[in-house]
């Protein structure tokens, strides 16, 4: 399978699984929010990841995601989504084998997804879901090219970096030698040049659009939001988000629907 092809098939499973845990999270009661088969999948995986059972990892992995699949309770869903899952399988076990030293991150995800659907909120179900697929193929793909071969855009495929770790620490230096490939005071100059913004301010920027999306579209406490962002202290998210759009997280999201809503005063891209 080409890598057109396997980027085809894991868009499909962002798809299937993104519709799965929406409706997934749509069946969920107050009991569900008790710890149930999702944290015990959970609590398996951490295990695998401490003793570096790559065996473990990958069937945890493979069980939590079809026992989501399965909670949506639509009709043939999980027929279609194994035989995309099963599809995409070689490419999982290389992806995982290589990638292991990250799984930490994988974990981060996974406990988001379960703690989206347990908790009912559809929306940000789905974009629990899709977001972990997308990020995984980006990691995985990023490791199997050899460093000879990334003569793409530097500022592109920082770009991509960086869309998909708003959760994480994100530093000038670290991207521009280990994904842009070049210097850092290159990939500064680029981001200023393209967007007009620096680093530091294209990476807040899209932090906030992307809290605000979650505001408006989910019901994440404002607390879960600021850490899906990137932020770990809520007073500061609270204070850039504040500075941007003109009122705090709560107010905006109090807000959606009025017409009147106020619009953030960052520069968007060109």
């Amino acid at each position: 399978m080409t890598d057109t092809e396997l980027h085809r098939l894991s868009e499909l499973r962002s798809l299937l699984e993104g519709f799965a845990a929406r409706h997934a999270a749509s069946h969920a009661t107050p009991e569900t929010r008790q710890p149930g088969p999702l944290h015990s999948i959970l609590k398996r995986l951490n295990a695998a990841v401490r003793q570096r059972d790559y065996r473990g990892f990958r069937e945890a992995d493979a069980q939590l995601h079809s026992t989501v699949v399965a909670a949506a309770a639509v009709p043939l869903l999980r027929e279609v989504w194994q035989v995309v899952w099963t599809g995409l399988q070689a490419f999982h076990q290389k992806g995982f084998e290589d990638c292991f030293p990250d799984a930490r991150v994988l974990i981060e995800e996974h406990a988001h997804l379960v703690e989206t659907i347990t908790s009912g909120d559809p929306a940000a179900a789905e974009d629990a879901a899709r977001s972990h697929v997308e990020a995984v193929w980006f990691r995985l793909a990023e490791q199997q090219r050899a460093p000879v071969e990334r003569g793409d855009d530097p500022l592109q495929r920082a770009v991509s970096h960086i869309a998909f770790r708003l959760q994480r620490p994100l530093r000038l230096t670290f991207v521009a030698e280990k994904v842009a490939y070049t210097s850092a005071g290159n990939l500064s100059r680029l981001f200023r040049q393209r967007y007009g913004v620096s680093f530091q301010n294209y990476v807040l920027r899209l932090r906030l659009e992307k809290a605000a999306e979650l505001l408006q579209s989910t019901q994440l406490p404002v607390a879960r939001v600021a850490l899906r962002v990137g932020y770990r202290d809520v007073s500061r998210f609270g204070q850039h988000f504040r500075r941007s759009y003109r009122c705090t997280p709560s107010a905006w999201r109090a807000r959606i629907g009025d017409e009147k809503i106020l619009r953030p005063r960052m520069k968007k891209n060109p």
